[in-house]
């Protein structure tokens, strides 16, 4: 995989690990069960006193209160039950339409890492993951999580706004002796581990990823189609099981010819004869979906039943696909589609197409609120 700076763009690839989750077990602690502590004394990182948790179970999370502590930070805290060694740490949080909260987590009054904060969302309670790489953690370590109540002032609520409680269910350590040493880790950008340049111009493929945005620009140039294979690029990761994937995506560039389109993508393998489904939009705004290799692994979707969107999720349970759509900050709609069997593994990403049949082109997509959620096998 190649990857370049690009002028006028601010490039900064960010490091990430690519776990193997076979030989060592992950260790889950529980929000509920786990973290039995749920009032703090002092003040918080934001200056002001800690509110307290209150345990939401319909969600199985712990959320702070919104009415009481305005702002504030909640804090819970629980024993770490693993072995000493170094860890990836993952909160599991959940999205809320309403605010997106800040989340920290500490090991014995020390901070994992800069302060992160959930995604914006269409959806109410959707599954989000913060990672801390490098951790390291002492057995019986003292594991506190900190979130607070934010409102983005978007959604009313009689006289005021409504407010996000900074939802979390669990949190994930990852021992990271686990790293696959198979896996190249210089070449991972973002959450993504690999780049599948399809078609005649691959050489002129450029991808930058901005962690401070959480954006990833896409940027695909064609030549002269003629008589050549369309050209495109699919930025993946190995998922296995059931997982939800979404972005919010914009496109820009010239776009003569036909064709151009940027969006979601899952593929049984690494190259482009490989059973697919692509679900996405077009310059102009319009939802598209479609489905190529064997024929039926996927059938192929009636028109999307909103037309303008920029908002799209795949989310994958079983042998069923979930498409959502909308425009941002809207509710989404939805179509499903059912697959032969459950595949099992996949690569799932976000991918660019140039188009085909015109002049030379150059096109730039943006992927910004990028959120990802997968299972883990956890022992």
């Amino acid at each position: 995989m190649r990857r370049i700076i690009i002028a006028g763009f601010f490039l900064t690839f960010f490091s990430a690990l690519a776990i193997c989750q076979t030989d060592e077990k992950i260790i889950r602690m529980s929000a509920i069960a786990d973290f039995p502590d749920l009032e703090q004394e002092g003040m918080a990182s934001n200056r002001k006193p800690y509110g307290p948790y209150h345990v939401e179970k319909d969600l199985n999370a712990l959320a702070g209160d919104d009415l009481n502590y305005t702002f504030h930070m909640a804090a819970a805290e629980g024993t770490f039950p693993g072995k000493t060694g170094k860890y990836t740490v993952c909160l599991n949080t959940l999205t809320e339409r309403d605010g997106e909260c800040v989340y920290n987590v500490y090991v014995n009054d020390e901070r994992v890492g800069l302060f992160q904060q959930n995604p914006t969302t269409n959806e109410f309670t959707a599954p989000a993951a913060l990672q801390w790489t490098g951790v390291e953690i002492l057995a019986g370590a003292k594991i506190r999580v900190e979130s607070n109540n934010w409102s983005n002032l978007k959604r009313h609520e009689a006289n005021f706004f409504e407010y996000a409680r900074g939802r979390w269910t669990s949190i994930d350590f990852i021992p990271e002796k686990n790293i696959d040493s198979n896996a190249d880790q210089g070449k991972m950008i973002g959450i993504f581990e690999g780049l599948a340049p399809d078609g005649a111009d691959a050489d002129n493929n450029k991808v930058e990823y901005d962690p401070v945005e959480n954006a990833y620009y896409l940027i695909n140039s064609s030549c002269d189609q003629e008589n050549k294979d369309d050209t495109s690029i699919f930025l993946w990761k190995n998922v296995e099981g059931d997982f939800e994937m979404e972005a919010r995506v914009r496109l820009n560039g010239s776009f003569s010819g036909n064709g151009q389109k940027a969006g979601l993508k899952i593929r049984l393998g690494p190259g482009p004869n490989y059973e697919s489904l692509v679900f996405g939009i077009t310059p102009d705004g319009n939802i598209f979906s479609s489905a190529g290799g064997d024929p039926g692994w996927i059938p192929e979707s009636d028109k999307f039943a909103v037309m303008k969107a920029d908002m799209i999720k795949i989310a994958k349970k079983g042998n069923t696909l979930i498409l959502s759509a909308a425009r941002f900050g809207e509710e989404y709609t939805r179509q499903t589609l059912t697959m032969q069997s459950d595949p099992g593994s996949l690569k799932a990403g976000i991918f660019i197409f140039a188009g085909s049949n015109g002049p030379s082109r150059m096109v730039i997509a943006r992927f910004s609120h990028v959120r990802f959620f997968g299972e883990r096998k956890i022992d």
